[in-house]
């Protein structure tokens, strides 16, 4: 079978399409995941905790909504180029990705032990990569559900 001018069209209208719900998708976790990252931000600050942190071999620095938001959306950004490109290949790669994106956030959980803070702060810090795998995962398999349907 031959490929006419019509259905040409009709596979990028598809390609657009699908490339819109995937650049959706991840700005939805993306953003789902910073509102409840700067509440965990914001319930710290309230609680009295000092959101300071040293990096080995680094100066002091206090964690604060401009770093808890690039570092929330970098790796969703990162995410949802992946999803972007692997949008034609089914619904099996989007939930490999959801899933990928929870362990991501798992297996980070415990890089604020590697810094000098307090304990509440690295609990926060921690609390806010699972947050994010968590979201990712929640809100691309929800998609993904939606695909298939």
């Amino acid at each position: 079978m031959t490929s006419t001018p019509a259905s040409n069209r009709t596979m990028e209208t598809t390609s657009a399409r699908t490339a819109g719900r995937a650049w959706r998708t991840g700005l939805v976790a993306g953003a789902i995941a910073l509102v409840a990252n700067l509440a965990v931000l914001a319930a710290a600050g309230l609680a009295g905790t000092d959101l300071t942190v040293k990096p080995p071999g680094q100066n002091a620095m206090t964690i604060g909504v401009a770093m808890v938001t690039l570092t929330t959306v970098v790796p969703v950004l990162l995410g949802t180029a992946l999803l972007v490109a692997r949008r034609g290949s089914g619904a099996k790669a989007w939930r490999t990705l959801a899933l990928l994106g929870l362990i991501v956030g798992v297996v980070t959980a415990p890089a604020p032990a590697t810094v000098e803070a307090e304990g509440a702060t690295r609990l926060a810090l921690a609390s806010m990569h699972v947050i994010t795998g968590l979201v990712w995962f929640a809100v691309v398999r929800r998609q993904t559900g939606s695909q298939e349907g």
